[in-house]
């Protein structure tokens, strides 16, 4: 990985893709459905582009619990064997799942994490909603799109493309149909030839030239904020909500107790280093999913125009 980053000019090795061997106005944020398309199916042309607060973290990825407490509420927790620390909530999934009791293992499908990916995307082209042409949006999805963006920087054949590369980049065919209840992913993919990304609306290619690489900084400073969408460590209310959720499934007095009270290590504040094995922690147990960066500052100082 390069000592400076340049969003101008970057490798295949400069975004962390989370390899393994909150809120946010909804307005920010792009959710194409199969069901907004034409006759079931979704078409959109869409520009994966680099997270200016933290570059090398353009790609977000963490593991996530939709939990139901015992009231009805239900919440959207963050797992922090995102960043490889133990997770109470899978400690709880494991006891769930390897019991005796059919019971148990059922509930224990409550407890299952979820992997979520999260970048920003310019929207080249989008017939359903034209009026999002040409703005930035951030783009929640799955392992299914992540694989699509892996065999780009890690092909079969050929040479790797880095697609958040503004100028050798590739725009992404997102097609969605619906399969059963879902959201299908299978046709989209990335284009076949490399090009740079479209300023405005109009749809003028940027050059390398300083007028368009200002233009193109001046957009992404004011593009949505992936912040939000980072991993967030448990505040108090979140930990009592847990221990909740917990306390439905297992019985009171758990020696699960002491582990949520625990005070967590200064290194769940950490993100995960780009190729480090964060996520086969000795506690995480593989368990079944469903489908550091630079400033402001210097990220700018290093545009070199």
């Amino acid at each position: 990985m390069s000592e400076e980053f340049n969003i101008f000019s970057i490798g295949v090795e400069d975004i962390d893709t989370h390899e393994q061997p909150q809120n946010t106005g909804s307005n920010t944020m792009y959710k194409p459905t199969a069901d907004d398309g034409k006759d079931g199916t979704y078409k959109a042309l869409i520009r994966f582009v680099p997270n200016v607060e933290n570059p090398r973290n353009s790609l977000i990825k963490k593991y996530v619990n939709w939990l139901t407490g015992p009231d009805g509420d239900s919440k959207l927790v963050d797992s922090p064997s995102s960043i490889g620390e133990s997770c109470p909530i899978a400690d709880a999934f494991w006891k769930l799942r390897k019991s005796d009791s059919a019971v148990d293992r059922k509930a224990s499908d409550k407890l299952k994490r979820r992997e979520q990916y999260v970048s920003l995307v310019k929207i080249i082209k989008d017939p359903q909603f034209p009026e999002l042409e040409g703005t930035y949006k951030i783009f929640k999805f799955g392992y299914k799109i992540k694989e699509k963006v892996d065999a780009e920087l890690k092909p079969d054949f050929g040479e790797p493309t880095q697609v958040f590369d503004l100028f050798e980049g590739k725009n992404f065919e997102l097609i969605i149909t619906r399969q059963n209840d879902y959201n299908n992913y299978d046709k989209s993919k990335f284009s076949s030839s490399k090009s740079s990304i479209v300023l405005g609306k109009d749809g003028k290619t940027a050059e390398r030239v300083e007028e368009d690489m200002n233009t193109v900084k001046t957009e992404l400073e004011a593009a949505p904020s992936l912040k939000a969408f980072e991993y967030q460590a448990w505040d108090e209310p979140t930990r009592e909500f847990v221990n909740s959720v917990i306390k439905m499934y297992l019985n009171p007095g758990d020696a699960m107790e002491k582990v949520l009270n625990e005070t967590p290590t200064p290194s769940s504040t950490k993100t995960p280093v780009a190729g480090s094995n964060t996520n086969n922690s000795k506690t995480d147990k593989k368990e079944p999913t469903a489908a550091g960066g630079d400033d402001l500052e210097s990220f700018l100082n290093d545009l070199e125009i």
